[in-house]
């Protein structure tokens, strides 16, 4: 029997619903993927009942139009990790229904991945970490591989162990939620915006110091950025808005490289998630590193690493199942 998931991810920035269809039967095989765009106030509503029903509306559709498209695919289950709303060390608040995709899709659901972890003595946060091991280690290769969505997350892989696994620091959250203020979008489109300012010392010191207390490894909520940033509201009056975005890059890229300092600076990393579309962030990465980096394109599309890794976390039975 073909070992053929569905896996979906919605991030913490909430910008789409990402699908793919992948195999497990001889090593990792993409074979198709998609995406769904939520509903206009999706991105910035705060109604757990509506995020709720959105997700399933939506997870519901993606997964039926994969269905449709591969009839002759026999898909075993697909892996739902639906809308993180909060998340702790101890408890993960996870929106959308399992239970009405099973019933509306007739598939197996895996779902509550991350209480399943920290149910087994994990943080239920960040998941990725397994997936990323399967698909990059090679024996004598210390590598690092960060995910940059919402939060940043990192896997450092020595051989084929895991050394460290990691949140690490804000990754596009606080840029997104500057846009928002701004007006300008959902996001800075390519960090143009950013680009164009520089630097503010005193500001970015002010959220370094924030920062500082927090130990390798965790599991973030991204409230926790949200706070630190509204605390900040004092510093931002005095600063364009231009160079409050340049710093907020610059604290999402020392975050990064904090974290490879900490792993004894790796000569190969490789990035994934929406973080890698901003290129004023990406180029502030490598100059810091100052290392190879390079994206994940060649072995897997950046968009749909997350969607994949949940499926292989569903392959693997690492999380609860309704059928």
């Amino acid at each position: 029997m073909k070992n053929f998931y569905i896996g979906l991810m919605s991030g913490t920035s909430r910008d789409s619903l990402d699908a793919c269809l992948v195999n497990f039967d001889k090593g990792f095989q993409l074979i198709d993927t998609a995406t769904i765009e939520f509903s206009k106030d999706y991105k910035r509503s705060e109604d757990q009942d509506f995020i709720g029903k959105e997700i399933t509306k939506k997870s519901i559709e993606i997964v039926n139009f994969l269905r449709k498209k591969w009839p002759e695919k026999n898909i075993k289950a697909v892996a739902f990790p639906g809308q993180t709303i909060s998340h702790t060390d101890e408890y993960s608040i996870q929106a959308g229904d399992p239970e009405e995709i099973n019933m509306e899709t007739s598939l197996p659901i895996y779902a509550d991945f991350r209480n399943f972890d920290i149910a087994r003595g994990g943080r239920g946060a960040p998941l990725v970490p397994e997936f990323h091991k399967y698909v990059f280690a090679k024996e004598g290769v210390s590598q690092l591989i960060f995910n940059i969505g919402g939060i940043s997350n990192g896997t450092h892989l020595v051989g084929n162990t895991i050394s460290e696994a990691s949140d690490v620091g804000p990754g596009n959250c606080l840029l997104d939620l500057m846009a928002k203020n701004l007006n300008i979008g959902d996001f800075d489109k390519n960090g143009d915006t950013a680009a164009k300012g520089k630097s503010n010392i005193r500001l970015l010191n002010f959220l370094l110091e924030k920062l500082e207390h927090l130990a390798y490894p965790r599991a973030d909520d991204i409230s926790f950025y949200y706070e630190i940033f509204e605390s900040s509201k004092n510093f931002q009056k005095t600063i364009s808005s231009n160079d409050i975005l340049c710093t907020l890059v610059e604290l999402s890229a020392l975050k990064i490289k904090d974290f490879h300092v900490y792993c004894n600076s790796p000569g190969i990393v490789y990035i994934h998630g929406g973080g890698i579309y901003n290129a004023f962030l990406m180029r502030r990465i490598k100059n810091l590193l100052g290392v190879s980096v390079e994206t994940t394109e060649e072995l897997i599309d950046s968009k749909f690493v997350e969607a994949a890794a949940f499926a292989y976390l569903a392959y693997k039975e690492r999380a609860h199942l309704f059928k």
